[in-house]
């Protein structure tokens, strides 16, 4: 049999945030909106078309502009950005949050943000962990 290799990625890279959308979710029995955010690596390479790696954190229907549900994936990422960028404590509300890495180059990891439940393990998530200048 011919083994199959997924496509791997460092578990660190430094990349700048070119974009940060809110967009529909892509699954049909989710729903919902969520934050896309593109990335622009600076020290590998990404294969495809974009040569972007893409990270996508959801909204909860819960969630309201200004108020998150404690213990979300949003509420945990919201978290991180906060350690990096004092001031995103000040915002009202988590557009103005993620508003706030348009531009700005950071060391990413992966980390879970989730639970596991269900058997299924908590999903991993590309999370910026240090403002590189």
């Amino acid at each position: 049999m011919v083994e199959r290799i997924k496509p791997g990625l460092p578990d660190t890279f430094v990349g700048k945030v070119e974009d940060v959308l809110v967009e529909p979710s892509q699954r049909e029995d989710i729903g919902g909106e969520q934050y896309h955010i593109v990335i622009k690596p600076e020290d590998i390479k990404i294969e495809g078309k974009t040569g972007m790696i893409h990270e996508w954190i959801r909204i909860p229907p819960k969630a309201t502009e200004s108020a998150v549900p404690e213990g979300s994936v949003l509420d945990r990422y919201l978290a991180e950005i906060e350690l990096l960028i004092p001031e995103a404590k000040q915002k009202q509300t988590h557009f103005e949050v993620f508003a706030l890495i348009k531009g700005k180059k950071f060391k990413w990891v992966k980390k879970k943000l989730g639970k596991s439940f269900g058997g299924y393990e908590a999903h991993e998530y590309w999370v910026p962990a240090q403002v590189v200048e």
